[in-house]
């Protein structure tokens, strides 16, 4: 996880979710400086993962000085992803998100805005109607205009069943005929289900716009720095686009991406200055990397979460029995304290902890109960005699995920052998592939970002269907539907708590904790304040904007 470096909004109008629909519009104008709210509206439907990185910042007011390279040290990677629309690993987050923009971006309280956007301006003219104005002098990498052709051709490959992009949310709400170009700079999005949401969707990191004809290899965005190498495993080199639409804003000449091995490679890396950045680092290294002087260390928690995956519909996790007692096997503050030395909040196995309508009924915490968890095992036919035996995969890649299944392996311990799990530590490259551990396996481990309840239930469903969850014959995704649709947000709160307590009673994510991030950069990186923020550079780079090197 990294950083969103931003200047200070002022001045304007400000789109708030959940408000009325008819002709909500941001523009360019500007809008008005607002405070963190700690808990924002589940309204948001907005397919990307909103980021729970330390160091979320601000860009300081007064101009950087030009020049120099960035160079920002993260673990892992996958070897076959690099799509603009499909994003699996956090290095190549980093790296896409430094290449490509969106339409519209979020400000701190995840109200979409233009700010850093390539739209001029954007209005949700109804439930079923959004129309976005392009800016002008936007140019691609290779020199060609921004033009409206350019993202109608994006949203279509988004919901071209036959490609592999994060788009199938969008199939709910909007086929390629709804895409209709107004003039050059203009796009009309006309919804086949209302929305009245759609433009948190437009500012989603997975709907960045590429060149008409892009195939997912030739990486050409817009973005205020140009990808000028890509060597899979060891780094990405970007350089500052001449041509940027916003170039007045950009310091760097150039920003490195670099990869290591394991988070202990990355933190001996920033101690010894080889590197300006760490992203995401151990905590077990706060102290160590804070006593630093030529280090500034953020820590900051925005709902993001670990959890364990169980596919509903893979044996023995298709019997709820199960789920429910693995459920129960979980000392959760045991966990919290042994991952992430208690920095972090404890989990309730239910997403959107930024969410207002997060846990809308009211349930007490689920703590660790073995006597009710064999209970649950007897009636599903598991004994000492007959235990149940699962393999548990994690990645090596992503903090805390390790040590979080070698934890649970030892705490089911506690069954007395009645369950067994054999914890298994994968390389990150091999774990995120598209044949992989990840939702391919009925057991392993995954991590996400804050996100409202809503954006967190349609990215589970049809982006990324890491336990299959609804079932068949469930009423769950006709209760999304009605809820994206619903403004008022009593009436949405009510549509939220019953999904949610489906979840609750069957679903297949066990949420131990909301994990706090941490990040370290070198004292010479100007343009970074601290702020209670949930968006980071990793998803939110706006092509490293802002940032300059002392």
């Amino acid at each position: 996880m990294l950083l969103l470096l931003e200047p200070p909004i002022t001045g304007g109008k400000n789109l708030l979710p959940g408000g009325s629909v008819d002709q909500q519009e941001i523009e360019t104008s500007g809008l008005s400086r607002r405070h963190f709210i700690q808990g924002v509206s589940s309204a948001a439907l907005a397919a990307g993962i909103f980021s729970s990185s330390a160091l979320n910042a601000w860009a300081a007011s007064v101009p950087g000085k030009k020049g120099g390279t960035l160079k920002i040290g993260v673990v892992g990677g996958a070897n076959d992803l690099f799509d603009a629309n499909y994003i699996v690993a956090k290095a190549d987050q980093a790296r896409l998100m430094s290449t490509f923009e969106t339409l519209l971006t979020f400000d701190q309280n995840f109200v979409p805005v233009t700010k850093d956007g390539l739209a001029e301006s954007a209005k949700q003219n109804s439930p079923t109607k959004v129309t976005v104005k392009l800016r002008k002098g936007v140019k691609f990498h290779d020199g060609t205009p921004l033009t409206a052709d350019d993202v109608i051709a994006t949203f279509k490959r988004l919901l071209d069943p036959a490609q592999r992009t994060t788009g199938k949310p969008l199939r709910t709400f909007l086929d390629p005929s709804g895409l209709v170009k107004r003039d050059s700079l203009t796009v009309e999005f006309n919804l086949k289900a209302p929305n009245v949401d759609f433009l948190s969707v437009l500012a989603s990191y997975t709907y960045a716009i590429a060149k008409a004809g892009y195939d997912g290899k030739t990486q050409i965005g817009t973005s205020a720095f140009s990808l000028v190498s890509y060597t899979p495993g060891r780094e990405s080199v970007h350089k500052r686009f001449k041509g940027y639409w916003d170039a007045k804003n950009v310091y760097l000449d150039e920003v490195r991406i670099i990869d290591f091995a394991d988070k202990s490679a990355l933190v001996n890396a920033l101690i010894a200055k080889q590197i300006d950045v760490a992203v995401d680092i151990p905590f077990e290294q706060f102290k160590t990397l804070k006593s630093k002087k030529y280090l500034n260390v953020i820590e900051n928690s925005a709902g993001a979460w670990l959890a364990f995956c169980m596919r509903i519909d893979i044996k023995p996790f298709d019997d709820n029995n199960v789920r429910q007692a693995m459920r129960l096997l979980v000392d959760r503050k045991q966990m919290l304290n042994r991952v992430l030395s208690g920095h972090g909040k404890i989990g309730n196995d239910l997403y959107g902890y930024i969410d207002a309508n997060y846990n809308a009924n009211g349930y007490k915490q689920r703590n660790q109960d073995i006597p009710a968890a064999l209970a649950l095992l007897k009636k599903s036919g598991y004994s000492k005699a007959n235990p149940l035996r699962v393999e548990l995969t994690a990645p090596d890649d992503t903090g805390g995920l390790v040590l979080m299944i070698q934890t649970l392996a030892e705490q089911a311990k506690k069954t007395g052998g009645v369950v067994i799990i054999d914890a298994k530590v994968i390389d990150g490259g091999t774990y995120w592939s598209a044949k992989g551990q990840y939702m391919n396996t009925g057991f392993y481990s995954t991590y996400w970002s804050g996100r409202t309840y809503l954006a967190q239930a349609a990215a589970s469903m049809d982006i990324y269907p890491e336990t299959k969850f609804p079932p068949a014959g469930s009423s769950f995704r006709a209760d999304y539907l009605k809820a994206a649709g619903t403004a008022n947000a009593k009436k949405r709160r009510e549509i939220v708590a019953k999904m949610q307590k489906e979840e609750f009673d069957k679903g297949g994510y066990i949420i131990p904790f909301f994990n706090n991030f941490a990040d370290a950069y070198s004292s010479k990186i100007k343009g970074v304040v601290a702020r209670p923020s949930q968006l980071n550079m990793d998803y939110y780079a706006h092509g490293f904007k802002y940032i300059s090197l002392g």
